[in-house]
C-alpha cells in the first residue's frame, strides 16, 4: 500500500476573518492534509494555545498589538514552530531580519488567496518558491534583548507612546520602561549611531530591520 500523506499542523493567526477563513478552506483540499487546528485573529488570542503551536504557523504581518513582529518570530522558532508571514514588506529590513529569526517565508498580498494558499502548501513541503523566499539580513546594529525589542519598538510607533503610557500598556514602572529604553540607545551609540530623538531611534530600528516602516502600514490601510 502506498505511504499515506505527511499530517502537517498548520495555525493561522490574521486580522481578517475572510483571509483566514479562505486560506483554511484553501489549505483543506488537495492531496496533502493540511490541519488547521488554530485560526485566531488576534495575538493574545494564539498565545493561549501555546502549548498547542502548530509545525507552522502563518502569522499576520500587520497584527496591531504590543508585541512586535520579530519579536512573535522569535518566541515561535523557540517554540519549534515554523512561520510564514503574510503582508506587505518582503523586501524591507524587517523581512530579512524575520528571516534571521527564523521565519521560512514571507507572502506579500498581491499574490492572492488561491496563490497564496498554493504557496504555504510549498513551503511546508520544503519547496517553496522563490517569489516567497526571505532575503539574507546583515547582522543587526543593535543586538535586543526581548524586552528592549518590545519597548524601543512600541516607543518608535505613529502612536507615540510616552514611557508612562507605555509602563500601564506593558504593566511595568516607568522607571523600567526608561531603563530599557536607555539601554536599546546606549547599544546605537557603542556602534557610532546616535538615537538621541524619537525619529532618530525610529530610522535606526527600521534599518535594523526591528520594526516596519510607518508607511507600509499607511499603504495597507492599517495605519
Amino acid at each position: 500500500m502506498p505511504d499515506d500523506p505527511p499530517h502537517l499542523r498548520l495555525d493561522l493567526v490574521h486580522t481578517s476573518p475572510v483571509v483566514s477563513t479562505a486560506l483554511r478552506h484553501a489549505l483543506s483540499a488537495g492531496p496533502l492534509t493540511i490541519d488547521v487546528t488554530t485560526s485566531v485573529h488576534s495575538w493574545t488570542d494564539f498565545q493561549r494555545e501555546w502549548d498547542f503551536a502548530g509545525d507552522v504557523v502563518v502569522l499576520d504581518a500587520l497584527l496591531d498589538d504590543h508585541v512586535p513582529l520579530t519579536l512573535k518570530i522569535r518566541a515561535l522558532t523557540r517554540l519549534g514552530s515554523q512561520t510564514i508571514v503574510l503582508g506587505p514588506g518582503r523586501d524591507t529590513p524587517a523581512a530579512r531580519r524575520a528571516g534571521a529569526e527564523g521565519a521560512l517565508a514571507w507572502i506579500e498580498p498581491s499574490a492572492g488567496l488561491a496563490d497564496t494558499a498554493e504557496a504555504i502548501r510549498a513551503v511546508t513541503l520544503d519547496s517553496p518558491p522563490a517569489h516567497v523566499l526571505i532575503a539574507p539580513a546583515d547582522p543587526p546594529v543593535a543586538h535586543l534583548t526581548d524586552r528592549e525589542l518590545q519597548v524601543l519598538a512600541l516607543y518608535v510607533t505613529a502612536r507615540g507612546h510616552t514611557p508612562a503610557a507605555l509602563g500601564q500598556v506593558l504593566s511595568l514602572r516607568t522607571e523600567t520602561i526608561r531603563s530599557h529604553l536607555e539601554r536599546g540607545r546606549a547599544r546605537y551609540r557603542a556602534a557610532g549611531l546616535p538615537t538621541n530623538n524619537r525619529a532618530a531611534l525610529r530610522r535606526a530600528m527600521v534599518a535594523d530591520g526591528w520594526t516596519l516602516e510607518q508607511q507600509v502600514w499607511i499603504d495597507a490601510g492599517r495605519p
